[in-house]
């Protein structure tokens, strides 16, 4: 482990707080922003405080500030809405890009939630694409696509754990999934709203994205961040057997 990040790979760290970073390039990778989402919410009647875009933009400035990148990629549903984009949704994103405008490159790949961003990332010339590749290393949401063999960083899965205790208490926090056989790492979200999908409990999981119609995720191995701290699980599917066994 670097002073800041854990190596789970060559050239690939993963770092507390949900971002990756590619070293031999130093470029950061993040995933599921969903800025927005708030505004989203409130149309469906569901009203709560707007603080998730100011969270992120804490951390973003305090891991580059760590790692001082050359670039920045987001993997995927850097914001929320499917069906157009919201008036927070704007300012929420153009606020994104204004925290690194100037100071570092910023590269935007397509989620199923970024039907509407183009209009957006337009206004500061950044293209949307489907995907981008960084000293080998494939990046992409992973909603659509097919697994290739090459190192791959995605999102889409939201992926966390539910922890229990000897008397029964839980909590859930989000982790990373990492696949050294077929060599993909999985992202957390970064949103404080749509936060996690729990890999162990909800099998569902598996057949979230088509690069991992092959084997779902049994093989991942989780990986979380505790006091900036990594701890590694056993694979998502002998955890699955310890759970029915309980």
């Amino acid at each position: 482990m670097s002073g800041f990040g854990y190596r789970i790979a060559s050239g690939v760290e993963v770092l507390p707080g949900g971002a990756a970073l590619l070293t031999e390039e130093n470029v950061l990778v993040v995933a599921d922003m969903h800025l927005g989402v708030e505004a989203a919410l409130e149309y469906e009647g569901l009203s709560i405080p707007r603080v998730q875009t100011k969270k992120i933009e804490e951390y973003m400035a305090k891991t580059v500030r760590e790692v001082s990148p050359s670039k920045v990629v987001v993997a995927g549903d850097l914001k929320h809405n499917f069906s157009r984009n919201l008036v927070q949704e704007w300012e929420d994103v153009r606020r994104f890009i204004r925290a690194l405008s100037g100071k570092i490159p910023l590269e935007v790949t397509k989620g199923n939630h970024d039907n509407y961003l183009a209009s957006i990332l337009q206004e500061h010339r950044i293209p949307l694409r489907s995907e981008v590749t960084v000293s080998g290393v494939r990046i992409l949401h992973g909603h659509s696509g097919r697994l290739e063999d090459q190192m791959t960083v995605m999102g889409h899965i939201h992926p966390s754990l539910r922890l229990k205790d000897s008397i029964g208490a839980s909590i859930k926090d989000r982790c990373f999934l990492f696949d050294r056989t077929r060599r993909v790492l999985i992202l957390p979200a970064q949103s404080l709203v749509a936060y996690g999908t729990d890999v162990i409990s909800q099998s569902c999981a598996d057949k979230m994205s088509p690069l991992l119609a092959d084997g779902g995720l049994s093989d991942f191995v989780p990986i979380m961040f505790s006091q900036d701290r990594p701890l590694r699980f056993p694979k998502v599917g002998i955890l699955r057997g310890t759970r029915k066994a309980v």
